[in-house]
C-alpha cells in the first residue's frame, strides 16, 4: 500500500495524472472535473450566505441582549448548531415529494433545460432545484458565525476604546460599527481557515441525501465499489482546501488588523 500511494503521488506531481477510476471507467481527474466545481460553487455561495446572515444576526442579537431579538435568534442558532444536515435534508425531500410531488430532486436542472443554453430561465431552474442544499448549509454556518460574533461583540463593547468613544460623544451606531464590529470579527476572520472544508461537507452530506451529481454521491459510491483513487483524490482536495483556506485566513486578518502586518514586519 505504500508503494502504491509513492507511485500514485509520484504520478500527480510529475504527470499530473490521479490514476483511472474503476467505477466510471474513466480517468479520475474528469470525474473531479465534472463534480468538483459545481460542488466549490455550491459551498462558496454558502459561505457568503452563511457569513453575512450570520455576522448580521451577531451583531443584531449582541446590541439587543435579552430582548425578544436575541432570544429569537439565539434559538435559530441553537437548531443550526445542533439539528444534523442530513435530518434536515430528509424533512425537506419528504415535504417536497409527499406534499408538493416535486419528481426532479436528484438534478441540477428540469429534464427541458438538461441541454439547453444559459438563460435567465435556466437559472431559476436552477435555484429551484439547487436551494434546499444552499438553505441547510448556509444555515449550519450561519448559526455559528452568529454565536461566535455575539459573544465578540458582547466582550468588545464593555472595552475601554468603546467607552472612551462613547465618551467623545460618538454615536452609538458609530461606535458599533466602526470601533466595536471590526475587532469583534478576528475570531471569525481566523475561523475562516477551516469553514471552507466545513462548507464543502454540509454540501456533501445535502448532496447525498438529494443525489446531486456534485462530490458528495461521487464519495460514497468510489467507497462503496472500492474505488480508491477517486476516494483518495477527493480527499486530497479536502486536505488542499483546508491549507488554502488557513492562508486566505492569514492574509484577511493582516488585511484587517494592522498589528498583525506591523508585528510580522517586525519579526521579519
Amino acid at each position: 500500500m505504500v508503494v502504491q500511494y509513492v507511485n500514485w503521488i509520484t504520478g500527480i506531481v510529475t504527470r499530473g495524472d490521479f490514476g483511472h477510476s474503476l467505477f466510471y471507467n474513466k480517468p479520475v481527474s474528469e470525474v473531479v472535473g465534472e463534480r468538483l466545481p459545481r460542488t466549490l460553487a455550491l459551498a462558496l455561495v454558502c459561505h457568503i450566505l452563511a457569513s453575512i446572515i450570520g455576522i448580521t444576526f451577531g451583531i443584531l442579537a449582541a446590541t439587543r441582549q435579552y430582548t425578544w431579538v436575541d432570544t429569537l435568534l439565539s434559538g435559530i442558532s441553537f437548531l443550526g448548531m445542533t439539528v444534523p444536515r442530513f435530518l434536515m435534508a430528509l424533512i425537506i425531500v419528504y415535504i417536497l415529494v409527499f406534499h408538493f410531488n416535486v419528481t426532479e430532486i436528484n438534478s441540477f436542472h428540469s429534464a427541458k433545460y438538461g441541454g439547453a443554453p444559459w438563460s435567465w430561465d435556466k437559472f431559476v431552474d436552477l435555484l429551484k432545484h439547487v436551494w434546499p442544499v444552499i438553505a441547510i448549509a448556509t444555515f449550519g454556518g450561519l448559526a455559528y458565525n452568529m454565536r461566535v460574533m455575539r459573544g465578540n461583540l458582547l466582550d468588545t463593547l464593555n472595552a475601554q476604546y468603546v467607552e472612551t468613544a462613547r465618551a467623545k460623544g460618538l454615536s452609538e451606531r458609530k461606535v458599533i460599527l466602526h470601533h466595536a464590529v471590526p475587532n469583534a470579527l478576528h475570531p471569525l476572520v481566523m475561523y475562516q481557515g477551516v469553514v471552507l472544508p466545513y462548507m464543502l461537507t454540509g454540501e456533501i452530506e445535502t448532496a447525498i441525501i438529494f443525489a446531486l451529481p456534485t462530490v458528495g454521491p461521487a464519495i460514497v459510491g468510489s467507497m462503496w465499489v472500492g474505488d480508491v483513487y477517486v476516494t483518495a483524490t477527493f480527499m486530497l482536495v479536502l486536505s488542499a482546501t483546508l491549507i488554502v483556506g488557513n492562508i486566505i485566513a492569514d492574509m484577511l486578518l493582516a488585511l484587517l488588523d494592522p498589528r498583525v502586518r506591523l508585528g510580522g514586519g517586525a519579526h521579519a
